[in-house]
């Protein structure tokens, strides 16, 4: 009989996304962590799917400050073995990085979670504050990959470095080329630039490792994965809540 419920917090730069699964069904929530207490309603959100378990917390986060915070939290109604902060020796996929310690644990446990559902090698792109292009080889392991800015990094750093751009806002419409306003102009520049990036990575990765582009399963994940997804050459699927995902996955002791 199950006596615990796993809760999973993907802790980004600029959100929590919390899940649980529950009778096979994926329960997924999002807090942006810049809502006052955010980290009491992620703790409330949690309590609901517990349904008189006890709560297990697997935590992957690339944002120290906001850590402390959730963390400080729990450890004021959890016991302390029921908090796990993971890190890369949790992962059962081993990375053929320089420094794994340096590693964004987002990016192994997002590779790990495609590698449950794709058998290696396959590529998975993430679309969030950064994006990031990863390669899992035919033999199973991270060998890394490519980070650039996100859309929304993007669009801010051409607001902030010049005098009349404006900040421009999402919008859900086909990239003009060439456009004709300073607004379609913004978001055609962007998006295409983001996505012949993602384009060109992928086409690389599958030529260095000697793979047949076309046949390597391409993931696709992140909070602008909606807005990426209809730009890009590649056939991809599209998985949310990747990093949560890989998470639940997870056989960590208590």
């Amino acid at each position: 009989m199950q006596t615990t419920t796993i809760i999973a917090a993907d802790i980004g730069n600029s959100a929590v996304k919390l899940a649980s699964k529950a009778s096979g069904t994926l329960h997924e929530h999002t807090l942006p962590i810049d809502t006052p207490d955010w980290s009491g309603s992620a703790v409330q959100w949690a309590s609901k799917q517990a349904d008189q378990r006890e709560l297990v917390w697997h935590i992957a986060s690339v944002h120290p400050q906001a850590t402390e915070i959730l963390t400080g939290h729990l450890r004021t109604i959890c016991p302390t073995e029921n908090l796990h902060l993971v890190t890369w020796r949790d992962v059962p996929m081993e990375p053929q990085v320089d420094e794994p310690d340096r590693l964004g644990i987002d990016r192994l446990i997002g590779a790990y979670a495609a590698s449950l559902d794709s058998n290696p090698p396959l590529i998975v792109v993430d679309a969030g504050s950064a994006i990031t292009v990863d390669l899992v080889g035919s033999d199973g392991k991270f060998h890394g990959g490519a980070i650039l800015p996100g859309l929304g990094m993007q669009f801010a750093s051409l607001a902030n470095a010049t005098a009349s751009l404006p900040l421009l806002s999402y919008v859900d419409k086909e990239p003009q080329a060439p456009a004709k306003n300073t607004q379609d102009a913004i978001f055609s520049g962007v998006v295409t630039g983001a996505t012949a990036a993602i384009d060109r990575l992928i086409s690389k990765y599958c030529k260095q490792a000697d793979l047949t582009t076309g046949t390597v399963p391409i993931v696709l994940t992140g909070g602008d994965a909606p807005v990426v997804s209809p730009h890009l050459q590649h056939n991809h699927q599209r998985i949310d809540n990747l990093v949560c995902r890989g998470l639940l996955h997870l056989q960590l002791s208590n």
